[in-house]
């Protein structure tokens, strides 16, 4: 009788209370009318929840996405299982060797990826190569490619040492203080991106608010509108073109880019930074209609979004697990001490002979892999030749990394840091697509080895001159947001950073 009241206060007029309760009703059957889709084909599948689909928990933001999958990684031990996301079905891949079938030697039919792809909505995001379709993907990454060579990445060393300088000085003003060591990292790859992306000279560190770590800060503040946006690029594209929505609003970066552009071509600058090599693809094409301003500016932000944050993020937590693994610290800073001798020992080459350090972030890259899954498309309906289910076209895949990185039969103790397991380098784990921190196949990261050395080079100065230890305030155990597709801490990084 008293629901009956409350009904009655709240919609005096019967008729508004049928049509929400039919409007209601229509809505649930829409959204849940494949709810039987992986039933049909014999999948073992996660029983959705209405809207929420098999992300209730997400939803809820009690469990990160990426430790979600994980979970559901280890409770259908199967080839592949089933889940719905707003209501339509996505196939998760478990088996190494599907995964490996379908990112390598079948990727013509799963060439791209789900995210939304709408150049209306946003120019910038929509024409960038972490999210354009084929053909279009495959033009702008084979002109791209050239770029990030070893011999391109090497004229950029410079640069790299100049911003670890910039933070080493800052550190030894903080010598014994407690520090958000998120916030050094963040600031260090600030500094280089902005020199190596857009040319620019910034200090981050002795400046408290610059533009650039503004925006960089801003960029990682997943508010309610920030976490709707990546939802619905990720998972609902519809709403990407539906509402106009923008991945980032980087109204802020193509102004310095412009600037930038129209200041070396009016005063015939040059400098060995990606700018210069943009200019340069742009320039030895015959035919530059597909590779105008527009799309430098949209690959250059890309590149500064994306490296930005995952070096930071692995920097991070390279001196995170550090910090709590004394031992491994030590060991190598002993590496550290005995490859070089003076800064000027410390160059491109040397950095790549250090097998400990490859060690270490081989194994930090596995705990913290900065995209938690891999997604494709599948672009006609497509076999799987060990069981023989039909994935039907149009159809998207999840490849769950954290939890094949966690995964005891590839991993043993995966929960415990242990750079042992990468003594021989990680190429058996990658040949059998059980390391993934920078995706598999011909759609893997293009920036690998730029971030690699960047998160290298980093380290390097940074443990040669100071340690870093647990304090109070370090998180144990670590807790991701929830709020962000990514892995990050919800709370910091903060340690005690002392001169060593």
């Amino acid at each position: 009788m008293a629901y009956w009241v409350i009904l009655k206060h709240l919609f005096p007029n019967w008729q508004t209370l049928v049509l929400l309760a039919v409007l209601f009703y229509l809505v649930y059957r829409y959204s849940t009318r494949n709810h039987d889709y992986w039933k049909k084909r014999g999948v073992p599948f996660e029983k959705p929840v209405f809207l929420a689909g098999s992300l209730w928990e997400v939803f809820k933001g009690q469990r990160h996405v990426g430790k979600h999958l994980g979970h559901l990684y280890k409770k259908y031990n199967t080839p592949y299982f089933g889940i719905y996301i707003m209501g339509k079905p996505y196939l998760v891949l478990r088996n190494p060797n599907i995964i490996k079938t379908i990112t390598i030697r079948d990727f013509t039919n799963f060439d791209d990826r789900t995210f939304a792809c709408d150049k209306n909505a946003d120019a910038i995001s929509g024409n960038s190569l972490f999210i354009l379709r084929n053909p279009d993907w495959k033009d702008i990454r084979n002109k791209l490619t050239p770029i990030f060579t070893s011999g391109k990445l090497k004229l950029m060393f410079p640069i790299m040492k100049q911003c670890c300088r910039e933070m080493i000085i800052f550190l030894d003003k903080q010598n014994g203080a407690i520090l958000e060591i998120k916030e050094v990292s963040a600031k260090y790859m600030t500094d280089l991106v902005a020199s190596c992306f857009f040319g620019l000279e910034i200090n981050s560190f002795g400046e408290k608010d610059s533009e650039f770590r503004i925006f960089s800060r801003k960029m990682l503040d997943f508010d309610v509108y920030t976490s709707f946006c990546l939802f619905s690029y990720f998972f609902v594209p519809k709403f990407v073109s539906w509402f106009k929505l923008k991945m980032l609003d980087t109204s802020f970066l193509q102004r310095i880019l412009h600037d930038t552009l129209s200041k070396r071509k009016n005063m015939n600058m040059r400098r060995n930074d990606f700018v210069e090599l943009l200019l340069q693809v742009r320039d030895n094409l015959s035919d530059n209609t597909h590779f105008d301003t527009d799309t430098m500016v949209s690959q250059a932000i890309t590149f500064f979004v994306a490296g930005f944050e995952t070096t930071s993020n692995a920097l991070a937590f390279v001196l995170y697990e550090l910090c709590l693994r004394p031992d491994c610290q030590d060991r190598l800073r002993e590496e550290i001490n005995d490859t070089f001798h003076t800064d000027d020992d410390i160059t491109f080459e040397n950095i790549q002979k250090m097998k400990y350090l490859d060690m270490v972030l081989s194994e930090t890259l596995r705990r913290y892999p900065f995209g938690p899954f891999l997604n494709r498309k599948c672009k006609e309906d497509y076999v799987i030749k060990e069981t023989g289910l039909v994935i039907e076209k149009d159809t998207p895949i999840l490849i769950p990394i954290d939890g094949i990185h966690n995964d005891p039969e590839y991993y043993p103790e995966p929960e415990k840091f242990d750079p042992e397991r990468f003594v021989d380098g990680h190429k058996k784990y990658s040949q059998s697509c059980t390391y993934l921190p920078f995706g598999m196949g011909p759609r893997n990261c293009i920036g690998d080895r730029f971030g690699l050395i960047c998160a290298k080079v980093g380290i390097v100065f940074f443990l040669r001159y100071f340690k870093v230890e647990k304090c109070e305030d370090t998180p144990v155990p670590l807790v991701l947001n929830p709020k962000s597709p990514f892995m990050m801490p919800i709370k910091g990084l903060k340690m005690t950073v002392k001169k060593a």
